[in-house]
């Protein structure tokens, strides 16, 4: 965690939001990006949008981890096209049930852990102040505002607010919103997400198999909604559907077996069973 800066109060969060130039975004971080699925990208008519605000959100605690990874994902097919540096500003009272990323799993979601800031300021309203000055940066590639449930400070004029920033500077903003309920807002999409069990593997027969969330797109304002099973694909760094697969493939680096000695037991001889003497 020593590359990824943890700024823990608001007057840092402040410096380091002001650091960053704004202006207008360019037309290539307004075209949208595709997951390569042609049905979810059928229903986002091509693809989702860089200068837009999005929202993905967990009813439960325990599918946070899914939310966020789906976040990270969205981030990384974003920063195909541009490698700028990921802002995540932090609601405070979040943290206490989620905890933050670790950096070997940024890398399996295609992220620099060394492109990752992270801002903890110390009241909510610092981290809606925060959110919405890094809105404007254009030397971001992306802000994501983690927030705990529906709090009254949040409201339709904030993601109103957070939308315009985003459709100005061209940068990808989405609200991870952890244990929260369905809420109006101004997001140009809403996903829901949530955990399902994995299937058996036939490549790794003592082990789970990959992570699948279900994810439906609850709110879609270009086009329709729907639902999907998607996994992460960490060799591609991209989303794969399993919606009508039954088994999935684990894509592990195993290690090979040894060169000089058999990668097996050998057979033993019989087994005596001796009493002990008394």
């Amino acid at each position: 965690m020593a590359a990824i800066a943890h700024t823990r109060i608001a007057g840092a969060a402040k410096s380091q939001v002001q650091n960053s130039s704004s202006g207008p975004g360019d037309s290539a971080r307004q075209a949208g990006v595709s997951f390569d699925i042609p049905d979810l990208d059928q229903h986002l008519n091509g693809g989702m949008w860089t200068n837009a605000l999005h929202e993905v959100r967990c009813s439960l605690a325990r599918d946070f981890a899914g939310a966020a990874g789906f976040v990270l994902g969205l981030a990384a097919q974003f920063g195909k096209q541009d490698a700028r540096r990921i802002l995540w500003v932090i609601d405070p009272a979040a943290p206490v049930d989620s905890g933050l990323p670790f950096p070997d799993g940024l890398s399996e979601h295609g992220i620099d852990p060394k492109a990752l800031v992270f801002v903890r300021p110390i009241t909510l309203q610092d981290a809606l102040w925060s959110a919405d000055q890094a809105a404007k940066c254009s030397d971001l590639s992306a802000v994501i505002f983690q927030v705990k449930g529906n709090p009254k400070p949040f409201d339709m004029t904030a993601t109103r607010r957070l939308m315009l920033r985003a459709r100005e500077s061209g940068v990808l903003v989405c609200v991870l919103r952890q244990s929260g309920a369905e809420e109006a807002g101004a997001a140009t999409t809403r996903w829901h997400v949530e955990i399902m069990p994995s299937r058996p593997d036939a490549d790794f027969e003592y082990g789970p198999g990959q992570a699948r969330h279900v994810h439906k797109l609850e709110r879609n304002r270009h086009g329709r909604t729907g639902q999907w099973t998607l996994v992460w694909n960490p060799e591609n760094r991209a989303f794969e559907d399993v919606t009508s697969k039954l088994e999935t493939t684990h894509r592990v680096h195993r290690i090979h077996a040894s060169a000089h000695r058999p990668d097996s037991p050998a057979e033993v001889g019989q087994v005596v069973d001796f009493e002990r003497a008394s």
